[in-house]
């Protein structure tokens, strides 16, 4: 599922379109983020050209709600507009607004209808599948797939919380520092390629002190990742 969601709706149809073309599953499309402050009928607009341009039946498109980083979203309504005009194509949303009653209102309005709602963390992960939500869709998941994976594999069983309280404190661990520059020390570390630690402009890798701090929290919390070498 490629990120196709550009600042210029002829890049996010050209992108779209490549993706459809080669057979992916789904697109993952931002609004268009270089406006702000810009209302629910210009990023229904923004969608709806990029449905008719794209103009193929395979398109199943996933909308990224993403406010802190994007700083425009998607409303409830403009969701269920764009799902009345575009029924089998506007698929799913995935939310990292880190706001749980923001993801459960979406699951509450529409998980009922076919949409897939995925919150952007696994800390949301098993609240999400009580709730109708299909998995999750997180950063994390390229460091601690495994233990993530027993919660969407058992999150109706008796261990699903303790299972779920393991993936949200090492979740918590790396989120104190800088997500992505995190995510590569620790691949990095445990891979032992030092290569991996490299980010690129501009987010910059962590200081020493911050390095050293994120691994000795993991390593005293048990966290592995075995069979990366």
């Amino acid at each position: 599922m490629p990120g196709t969601g550009m600042c210029a709706l002829t890049d996010s149809v050209r992108l779209t379109a490549h993706a459809v073309k080669l057979g992916c599953a789904g697109v993952l499309m931002l609004p268009p983020f270089y406006y702000k402050g810009v209302p629910d009928e210009g990023i229904y607009r923004n969608f709806s050209e990029v449905v008719q341009r794209v103009g193929d039946a395979r398109l199943q498109l996933y909308l990224y709600h993403i406010p802190p980083v994007a700083q425009v979203g998607f409303s409830l309504a403009l969701i269920e507009r764009l799902l009345k005009a575009y029924p089998g194509t506007i698929a799913g949303l995935k939310d990292s607004s880190g706001d749980w009653s923001n993801t459960k209102a979406i699951l509450d309005a529409f998980a009922s209808h076919g949409f897939d709602v995925f919150p952007g963390s696994e800390v949301f992960l098993l609240d999400g599948l009580r709730n109708g939500g299909k998995g999750c869709i997180t950063a994390t998941g390229n460091i601690n797939p495994a233990a993530i994976d027993r919660v969407y594999r058992n999150w109706q069983g008796p261990d699903a919380d303790r299972l779920q309280a393991v993936i949200t404190k090492t979740r918590g661990i790396v989120q104190k520092y800088p997500m992505m520059a995190a995510l590569k020390a620790c691949v990095a570390h445990w891979g032992k390629d030092a290569e991996w630690a490299t980010v690129r402009p501009p987010l910059i890798e962590l200081t020493e002190a911050q390095h050293q701090g994120l691994l000795s929290e993991l390593a005293a919390d048990g966290f592995d990742m075995p069979g990366l070498v």
